[in-house]
């Protein structure tokens, strides 16, 4: 323990004393990020809401994942900005545990949410049409939505009831983070939920665009081999763009977490604070840039949305 705590001394000193033009970078760097996520996603939300070509209620998950990073860019990045600019959390216990709390809540919705969309996708493209009909209603949709943000709200407000101090400032990562140890029964409880939800949530992620995939493949082998291009074929067409649209959108997603991953699992195993300061920072810059680039990736694949985002850029309506 002591040993632990001389390391986190040592990185919170290198913090607190680095260049002005480094602390100037790395601020203006978060900056940045804070305001392409929130104006981005506030864009992708408007341009739901004012475009009835994009106003589907299968499009409503994307707007549940623009509320977790318009509330991440809102609510959890400005501290850390503070802490980039100070040198040292400047705040309480308190907004410790708030801040740990909302990027816990934030990231768990954002995983479920992305399971729903991939289910979503393999109901749509590998079974039947009635069958998403039944599944996929916007009352279904809605539901499932509230689903993963209240229960995992409670879960993780539940826990504090038990564990005062489940979040500890990191002097590398600039922020309030869940220690993923075993060693304590808080850690234990959060090492295990955290692998059990990741593991779970990507394995049936991956599985269902396997599984949309191969029929993609199959039914274009089909038409190449009849030579029988229909409505059907086209509204297929316009399907899969949809998916690989948002098949892009996770596999942006999975990238920009994979190394926040592999450190928590590593400190987990080899002990915190071990990493250089630099390392553990570009960790949570990926983490949180994952907040700002799915507006991009909409933009970019779809033109319905490329079209929603200029008309509101120019002030002008659907």
């Amino acid at each position: 323990m002591n040993e632990t705590n001389e390391r986190m001394t040592t990185l919170a000193l290198v913090l607190k004393t680095r260049e002005r033009w480094l602390l100037g970078i790395e601020s203006l760097a978060w900056l940045v990020v804070i305001l392409a996520a929130f104006l981005g996603n506030v864009m992708l939300t408007l341009a739901v809401f004012k475009s009835s070509r994009i106003r589907s209620p299968q499009n409503y998950y994307l707007l549940s994942l623009a509320a977790t990073d318009v509330f991440n860019a809102i609510a959890i990045m400005p501290y850390t900005l503070t802490v980039l600019i100070k040198g040292t959390w400047p705040f309480g216990n308190f907004i410790c545990q708030l801040q740990g709390s909302l990027t816990s809540i934030c990231a768990t919705v954002s995983l479920l949410t992305m399971a729903l969309i991939s289910f979503n996708r393999y109901v749509k493209i590998v079974r039947s049409v009635q069958l998403y009909q039944k599944i996929f209603t916007r009352r279904n949709i809605l539901i499932s939505i509230i689903m993963s943000w209240s229960t995992t709200a409670f879960l993780t407000l539940f826990s504090l009831l038990f564990y005062k101090t489940m979040f500890h400032f990191h002097p590398g990562k600039c922020l309030c983070w869940l220690q993923l140890s075993p060693v304590d029964g808080a850690s234990w409880y959060g090492l295990v939920s955290y692998s059990s939800i990741v593991c779970l949530i990507f394995s049936s992620v991956f599985f269902s665009y396997y599984k949309v995939f191969r029929k993609i493949r199959a039914h274009y082998a089909q038409i190449a081999n009849s030579g029988i291009h229909n409505e059907n074929s086209a509204a297929f067409a316009e399907e899969v763009k949809i998916t690989a649209m948002l098949f892009v959108t996770v596999l942006a997603f999975f990238i920009c977490w994979v190394p926040s991953f592999i450190i928590d699992f590593y400190e987990a195993i080899a002990g915190y604070y071990t990493l250089p300061r630099q390392l553990y920072l570009f960790n949570i810059f990926t983490y949180t840039s994952s907040s700002a680039i799915n507006p991009f990736i909409y933009g970019f694949m779809n033109r319905d949305f490329r079209g929603a985002y200029m008309r509101i850029l120019c002030c002008k309506e659907s």
